[in-house]
């Protein structure tokens, strides 16, 4: 275990669904899933400067957790064993403590639970002994929300506003915070988890993020987090509808079995790195809308939906399977080009993909009456494909007013053309409105969830706070 003058970082990517929104809750069908070069940091060490008023809870850890990016984002927890024979261990938030934030962070708070129950059981009891600072950092791409940088050596932005008040772009931003949470403390706990043992960081950070959600989820977006891009096939929601609650008889057991894969429920997820590759010659692009959708709210409607008239859904969902399958095909011929031949591509066969996927989507979205290619979004999406060198985008995932997702000619020319093209572009149809719309920095990347150096000077300024 480290020593308690170590400090850990580590970081974990956001996501785009290219390929797939919807279907991937069913193990029938797969989603193609970009990891983003955005991500979420976490960094864990010793409170070295805890208030002499807090001297007093001697008889639990202390866990502070702070996002200083954001006003009013200081959580302090007290940690102990469980009350109940083989349960979670106790993840207290304190409200009556002056100067920490009153409102609950159910993926913090849900992720420690989980966390450290597994890491107690496997024999870690140093959660109960040490007190321990958590930063979170996030990429400035994941929020709309306005900001300026802390220092000229950051790269992160002081958003000066709270959590509640930022407008997310959808990049995944709870997947990857849980995902890299549970990196960090394993890390600081147990060591060399996230080089070693994905799969553990895996299988924990899914169960602690569908327990926040409140559902047992496809696991996608944790998935992208941990591998970075893949082709996905969902775990079948038993693996973890079986764990029962954090605070019943046995459940630190039964989480054990289940993250090493121990239980009579076995994991089944399929997650294929080497079967998603963007090729030299295109770029992945995301343009913010500034609006952000409820996804839950969406998909009830859709399975609704599906439940309704499975024949029709099943057609529907059938073809945007084989788009997909086509899709990582051409994306894959593509990659293998030389580069003489790649410059000289048209991209036509992929563009038609595209477009056949993106008309099979606004099909699925009058059937079934969920906004996944809004009116407003198909206009920005014709607008930037009618730009030289771009050769098409989505509305990706469940749609809606997130982000939409760009493959466009590796070159500098067709990205400055596309910003200029969107400054000013304003649309108002069907009952929704967009007046600002801007390219995120963010691009594909292949590597998932990884160690960090924690004494890199972007990190530096923040850990102060």
């Amino acid at each position: 275990m480290p020593s308690d003058s170590t400090t850990v970082a580590v970081s974990a990517p956001g996501k785009v669904l290219f390929a797939g929104g919807f279907l991937v809750l069913d193990r029938q069908h797969t989603g193609l899933v970009f990891g983003l070069n955005a991500r979420i940091h976490v960094l864990i060490g010793p409170w070295q400067t805890k208030p002499q008023y807090l001297q007093q809870q001697a008889d639990r850890a202390l866990v502070l957790v702070q996002s200083p990016q954001f006003r009013d984002a200081s959580w302090l927890y007290a940690i102990s064993p469980g009350q109940v024979d083989g349960g979670a261990v106790e993840v207290t938030q304190l409200l009556d403590q002056e100067g920490y934030t009153r409102t609950p962070n159910k993926f913090v708070e849900t992720t420690l639970r989980y966390a450290l129950t597994y890491l107690s059981h496997v024999g870690a009891g140093a959660v109960f002994q040490r007190d321990v600072k958590v930063t979170i950092l996030a990429d400035n791409d994941y929020y709309s929300a306005p900001g300026t940088a802390m220092t000229d050596s950051s790269t992160f932005t002081d958003f000066g506003v709270r959590l509640s008040e930022a407008h997310k772009t959808g990049l995944g931003s709870s997947a990857a915070l849980t995902t890299a949470l549970v990196g960090a403390l394993l890390e600081t706990y147990a060591g060399n988890a996230t080089r070693e043992r994905k799969e553990v960081v895996h299988n924990l950070a899914q169960a602690a993020h569908c327990a926040a959600q409140g559902k047992v989820g496809s696991g996608f977006d944790v998935a992208a987090a941990v591998y970075g891009s893949c082709l996905y096939r969902r775990f079948t929601p038993i693996v973890l509808e079986s764990l029962g609650e954090p605070n019943s008889t046995g459940f630190g057991e039964r989480l054990h079995r289940c993250v090493e894969n121990l239980a009579e429920e076995k994991w089944d997820v399929e997650i294929l790195a080497d079967r998603v590759k963007v090729p030299e010659g295109l770029l992945l692009l995301l343009c913010d809308v500034d609006c952000g959708s409820e996804t839950p709210g969406m998909v009830r409607k859709m399975l609704a939906w599906r439940k309704e008239k499975p024949e029709e859904a099943g057609v529907l969902w059938g073809s945007l399977q084989l788009g997909q399958e086509e899709l990582c095909e051409e994306l894959g011929r593509l990659s293998i080009l030389p580069v003489e031949a790649a410059g000289k591509e048209s991209f036509a066969k992929l563009r038609d993909t595209i477009e056949t996927t993106r008309s099979l989507v606004r099909e699925m979205s009058g059937k079934s009456g969920v906004p996944v290619e809004p009116e407003v979004i198909t206009e920005l999406l014709d607008h930037c494909s009618g730009v030289e060198g771009v050769v098409g985008g989505v509305a990706p995932g469940a749609g809606g007013y997130d982000a939409v997702a760009l493959l466009v000619r590796n070159d500098t020319d067709v990205v400055t053309d596309l910003q200029k093209r969107l400054q000013g572009w304003k649309s108002k149809r069907g009952g929704a409105e967009i007046g600002n719309v801007r390219l995120l920095g963010v691009k594909q990347e292949r590597e998932g969830v990884r160690r960090e150096d924690a004494q890199r000077r972007r990190y530096q300024a923040w850990i102060q706070c």
